[in-house]
């Protein structure tokens, strides 16, 4: 039984090693919201492990969101991560900074692909403000990034839309619907988006 057990193991493995990493498209609100944590960490060192897993030891600089479990798992510094690409392993850079979100698994701390995985330097200042405070705030709101309009009160849309993703942040406004927050960064990029539009 327990060969038997073994085998279908390894059939699995070998199957999800040819598919390649699928996640769906999602605004840096919604993985914030959908995540057991988000930090900011400075990447020490790589430790490669067993054959689907390795793990990075990280300097934990700021815990922007932890659940108990992760708050416990964090403490040790290390975050797992699935050690191929096609199952949608994360590749981090020695004594780069980058803010992560993941989930627990097995009361580990664990990255992939499909969580936010961004150099801290290259987050907007928009963005960090979300992290640091506003898209606690909007996790009441859903924020879709394949449409182009919708009727619930409770949805932003951003239809694929750069702008929205480096600047856009949704939040109730005072009528309880889920709106974009107006922002300067975001009306400026929704303009120069449109110049080069209409220059093309």
């Amino acid at each position: 039984m327990l060969t038997r057990l073994l085998t279908l193991a390894l059939v699995a493995a070998s199957w999800h090693a040819i598919d390649a990493c699928s996640c769906s498209l999602d605004h840096p609100q919604t993985h914030f919201c959908k995540s057991d944590f988000v930090i900011v960490g400075r990447v020490q060192k790589l430790f490669k492990g067993s054959d689907f897993y390795d793990a990075y030891k990280v300097k934990i600089r700021n815990v922007f969101k932890a659940s108990p479990k992760a708050a416990l798992a964090l403490k040790t510094g290390r975050i797992l991560t699935p050690s191929q690409d096609s199952l949608c392993g994360v590749t981090l850079q020695p004594r780069e900074t980058y803010v992560l979100t993941g989930r627990i698994v097995h009361l580990q701390a664990e990255i992939t692909l499909c969580g936010y995985v961004n150099k801290w330097r290259e987050v907007t200042p928009r963005q960090r403000k979300g992290f640091r405070l506003l898209y606690k705030q909007g996790c009441t709101c859903k924020v879709h990034v394949n449409r182009r309009s919708t009727k619930s009160p409770n949805t932003c849309v951003t239809g694929y839309d750069e702008c929205y993703d480096r600047h856009g942040i949704c939040l109730h406004d005072r009528e309880r619907r889920c709106r974009w927050t107006r922002a300067p960064a975001l009306t400026r990029c929704l303009q120069k988006q449109h110049f080069n539009s209409t220059m093309t």
